[in-house]
């Protein structure tokens, strides 16, 4: 293939003649004296998405992908101001691009990269780090570099005070060809066209790290991060928070052995994401391990105590350093991790898993233009009138959908009462199978469990704020959570908005509240449904509750999301086979999962006697899940120490057998009675969602009195629809059998 060239001239170009440099602070040629310096807005930048792979599609552009610093420059009356990704000032370290930038004839806020060249031309975030040190100097005493510096602007955000962070890109690009003055340091990115994989080769055989997809109708949103921006590198890298480091040994005895890693999960919480032991020489170890001892820590930083190497020291997670690695283990943890970089540009609230967004999930511009975007709505539609439908009609809309999925067709058009849902990758394999037990399950295999399933899993999302686990290359590859969409959520797709405390503002939330939405679940590789323990409908017992969501952490805790229809009782083994591998969580195994089966027993017994009544389902993994239906009265914090006291009781009746310790290592042994479960933002898989193994198993609902004989594993797509018709749906009346703790145990 033809190199195509990259319009972003090379390091040594000569650029266009300009006027001659104008020191800061005096005004440009011709420009009309400003009555008064504007005061800076900080803008914070927008931020891409991931993608899989290079795509082509009508209404997407491509732009190369620069290994630099995320800079705005902000130009006002002749004065110019660069600040990172962070808002940490950089205009000293940069003189020669402020010369260039005070050319410019109006006021001007612009988005860019600041990047370095080595000597055959090619990025490097390495150099601009070491060059960056020494720029920061004056004009008249700085030294001369040998490292060129630019910087490569691809966006315009405000002309002479007016924003234009509301027009769509197409126009910004004319605006910002327009109105920036380029030169031998300050450059425009050029797109490179709509063909991804011409783009993406291009860049890769130019030295550069890959691409970025835009949309050329996509608006600038400041400080979010989007899926109308797609990144695509040539390697998988990220940035990491540095928690803790292992002991150095042999030769690295002064030193350090590997770097503990965290991310912070779709939670908030900051998790273990493995080691890294490799990437550095001796003087970078010689520099991390001095720039670490102010931050060594007594206390783990982690939300849960990983079962890791001897960790010879704690730190604060406040460095934050780039890693690239070959993928992410079933366990959550990173594979051949290599360490790049100390990423000063980011803050650590940043780290956190890139969202990847499968090709198959980006529409062109003609299918934007037939999907309306979403709009939210102050309160959600809890009182839509749903179209009532017989169980016959049902039954035969379920068998046309499996007819038209019956096929070989790798791509569909399936009709849902009315609405078209684009099927893709319908032959991909998501679940691996077992040899000899049981055959791969694809895409389709999954889309149509999803569809015989409906009625039941419905009637347990329904009006439940919802976290997608998707997987887009099946159980084996990358997986990550989702509880929000940035944009073209299909009509039928409802959300809500309501008060987050961990973003300290309102925040859109998906439902899953018909079948072409959970059919929709499917295609976007939602391999696990994870529901809130809480509703909106008001029915039957949520009719005075408060439906004020919005505004602020007391109108959510006021609101009928802030009170359960049930109270929870997570028990999860942490008894080890002994075939796990280094770090891995326990597995499934006989031992363990009969020591949570006489627990479960025992609670069985104690609620029958407090005349509570009690629901059990698998977890589809190693535990189980007992509900204890409630009438919404009591909130969720009432309800997690009730269910702390029956924990903590339990375990001081079998210490032996029952922890309640956070500590992974007191675990060891013991089933973890998880009490903690009852909070408004945790989830559990909803009944009868797939979970995310090679088997395709099922967290699913059944009698105490099958308990003694069934294991885990017994249950899967294959076999439960089978089963679903045999005994029915075992908690189709949970919601009629509540229990009001507020007259039964927390009356004075």
């Amino acid at each position: 293939m033809s190199k195509k060239p990259i319009k972003p001239r090379s390091a040594g170009a000569r650029a266009k003649s300009s006027p001659a440099p104008q020191r800061s602070g005096r005004k440009a040629p011709g420009k009309k004296k400003a009555a008064r310096k504007r005061a800076l807005e900080p803008i914070a930048p927008m931020l891409a998405s991931m993608v899989e792979e290079p795509f082509l599609k009508e209404g997407w552009v491509f732009e190369p992908k620069f290994d630099g610093i995320r800079a705005i420059a902000y130009i006002s009356d002749g004065v110019v101001t660069i600040l990172s990704r962070r808002g940490l000032d950089l205009t000293s370290r940069y003189p020669e691009l402020v010369e260039s930038l005070e050319k410019s004839k109006n006021d001007l806020v612009l988005d860019g990269e600041i990047v370095a060249f080595d000597k055959h031309g090619r990025t490097s975030f390495q150099l601009l780090q070491q060059a960056s040190g020494l720029r920061g100097r004056s004009r008249d005493g700085r030294v001369k570099q040998d490292v060129p510096i630019r910087f490569y602007v691809f966006d315009i955000l405000s002309i002479d005070g007016e924003k234009t962070i509301d027009k769509e890109l197409v126009e910004r690009k004319k605006l910002l060809k327009k109105y920036l003055l380029e030169t031998s340091d300050v450059r425009r990115v050029d797109d490179l066209g709509a063909d991804g994989n011409q783009a993406f080769a291009a860049c890769l055989e130019n030295g550069l790290e890959g691409v970025i997809a835009k949309k050329i109708d996509s608006l600038y949103l400041p400080g979010k991060r989007v899926t109308s921006w797609l990144k695509l590198k040539a390697t998988r890298t990220s940035e990491f928070l540095v928690c803790g480091y292992t002991e150095g040994k042999g030769t690295r005895e002064n030193s350090f052995g590997a770097l503990v890693l965290g991310v912070m999960n779709a939670d908030n919480q900051l998790v273990y994401a493995g080691s890294v032991g490799t990437g550095f020489n001796d003087s970078t170890r010689e520099k991390l391990f001095k720039v670490m001892q102010p931050l060594k820590t007594s206390k783990c930083p982690f939300a849960v105590r990983p079962i890791a190497k001897a960790i010879d020291s704690w730190l604060l997670p406040e460095m934050v350093v780039e890693i690239k690695y070959a993928e992410w283990t079933m366990d959550n943890k990173l594979r051949m991790p290599v360490f790049l970089q100390v990423r000063t540009d980011k803050k650590p609230s940043e780290v956190k898993p890139d969202v990847v967004v499968p090709v198959s999930a980006i529409s062109s511009k003609k299918e934007a233009a037939e999907t309306p975007s979403v709009r939210v709505a102050d309160v959600v539609p809890i009182n839509r009138k749903k179209t009532k439908v017989s169980e016959k009609q049902a039954a035969a809309l379920r068998e046309d959908l499996l007819l038209q999925l019956s096929g070989k067709d790798d791509e569909i058009d399936l009709v849902v009462q009315g609405e078209i849902i684009k099927l893709t990758s319908l032959n991909k394999i998501l679940f691996a199978g077992k040899s000899r037990i049981a055959k791969p399950a694809t895409k389709r295999d999954y889309i149509s469990y999803l569809i015989r399933l409906s009625e039941p899993l419905l009637r347990f999302t329904h009006g439940r704020p919802l976290t997608l686990i998707r997987y887009p290359n099946g159980t084996e590859g990358q997986k990550f959570f989702q509880k929000h969409w940035e944009k073209g959520l299909p009509p039928f797709v409802e959300t809500i908005e309501y008060f987050s405390e961990s973003a300290d503002a309102d925040e859109e939330y998906l439902l899953c509240n018909n079948l072409s939405s959970l059919i929709w679940c499917g295609q976007v590789a939602s391999l696990e449904l994870h529901a809130v323990h809480s509703r909106i409908d008001p029915n039957p017992d949520g009719s005075k509750l408060s439906k004020k969501l919005k505004g602020s952490l007391e109108n959510i805790e006021t609101s009928i999301l802030n009170y359960p229809d049930f109270m929870v009782l997570d028990l999860d083994p942490y008894l080890y086979s002994g075939k796990e591998k280094p770090n891995a969580e326990p597995e499934l195994h006989r031992k363990g999962f009969e020591k949570t089966r006489r627990l479960a027993l025992l609670l069985k017994e104690m609620l029958d006697n407090l005349e509570m009544n009690s629901f059990i389902k698998t977890s589809g993994k190693t535990g189980l899940h007992i509900y204890i239906p409630i009438v919404r009265n009591v909130d969720n914090d009432a309800v997690r120490q009730l269910a702390g006291t029956i924990a903590s009781h339990v375990a001081k009746m079998r210490p032996e057998d029952v922890t309640i310790d956070w500590a992974v290592k007191k675990r060891t042994g013991r089933v973890f009675f998880d009490f903690n479960m009852n909070a408004r933002h945790k989830t559990l898989p909803a009944p009868y969602s797939v979970r995310a193994t090679e088997m395709a198993n099922v967290s699913i609902p059944i009698a105490w009195s099958e308990l003694e004989d069934i294991y885990p594993t017994d249950f899967n797509i294959r076999n439960v629809p089978e089963r679903l018709e045999r005994v029915g749906d075992l908690w189709e009346k949970i919601l009629d059998e509540k229990v009001d703790l507020h007259k039964k145990l927390l009356k004075d």
